[in-house]
């Protein structure tokens, strides 16, 4: 693995939570994640642990080609089997960014892997735990989902934004948008708060 000067997203979301990244910069971290999952999927991998612990953050200017990139490509870990042994130990088998089919203990597939990005940029947006507030305990997000609940929409996002995410988390796993809409929804969004400052997209 590189060496990445900042860590993951979610250390730099721990670390800087006084000093929050611009939103130009979470966007475009996030969009390096995306390119990084549009390069498994076209290659018929699923990633099977997006969150932002897996995502290096490499650079934090605002105008060169790679912030971030995905790390802990091809995870082989059994999610179904986390899941029956309940193993919330340091985040592992938390069900915070697993979609609802997983939890269900359907099989995996891409757009398993939407859904976990799609909490992840969440998580950017509003730069603390998704489920802070919401749920105590891991076993609560897994009600609070299986009961068709959905994190509400951030004070802090675009309608653009919003949009992502509801594309993005359907509990409906048909219904989500493939990792290249994602890309182009990202690379408009970037394009909209670029577009005040005039600076060039990558």
């Amino acid at each position: 693995m590189e060496f990445a000067e900042y860590g993951s997203l979610e250390d730099l979301i721990k670390k800087r939570s006084n000093n929050p990244l611009s939103m130009e910069l979470r966007m475009k971290i996030m969009l390096d994640a995306a390119k990084g999952i549009e390069y498994l999927h076209s290659n018929g991998i699923l990633h099977r642990d997006i969150k932002p612990d897996n995502i290096l953050v490499v650079s934090l200017e605002e105008n060169i080609k790679v912030n971030g990139k995905l790390t802990d490509f091809g995870s082989a870990r059994n999610v179904n089997l986390m899941l029956s042994n309940m193993t919330f130990t340091k985040g592992i088998g938390s069900p915070t960014y697993m979609a609802p089919e997983i939890l269900n203990k359907k099989k995996y597939e891409k757009p398993a892997d939407i859904y976990s990005f799609s909490i992840s940029l969440y998580q950017i947006i509003i730069y603390h735990d998704p489920y802070k507030g919401i749920c105590e305990y891991p076993w609560d997000i897994i009600d609070f989902i299986q009961k068709d609940n959905y994190l509400p929409f951030p004070e802090e996002a675009t309608e653009e934004m919003n949009l992502l995410l509801q594309n993005t988390w359907n509990h409906s796993p048909l219904k989500r948008i493939s990792i290249k809409e994602v890309i182009c929804s990202l690379q408009k969004i970037l394009q909209s708060i670029r577009s005040k400052t005039e600076k060039t997209i990558y």
